[in-house]
């Protein structure tokens, strides 16, 4: 296995003791909505979605340099 995998799985190992240990309820608000959860459930949505807008970041950013890459070289006139 690749150190980038065992990296992944250590820190998925990591957050996930991290939210069973934390199943207290707590309360959430937001501009004006309000709801109360499990701290387990919090903690996994918010990394979730942390790890979705950091892939998509990633993704654009990538998009980006295989286009500027593989645009041909502007001619001298």
């Amino acid at each position: 296995m690749g150190a980038k995998l065992i990296g992944i799985i250590v820190l998925l190992v990591i957050i996930v003791i991290f939210a069973i240990q934390n199943t207290q309820a707590v309360a959430i608000k937001f501009l004006f909505w309000g709801i109360e959860t499990s701290a387990v459930l919090s903690i996994l949505v918010s990394f979730f979605i942390g790890f979705l807008l950091g892939w998509l970041v990633s993704w654009s950013g990538s998009g980006r340099k295989k286009e500027k890459a593989s645009s041909p070289p502007a001619s001298k006139i």
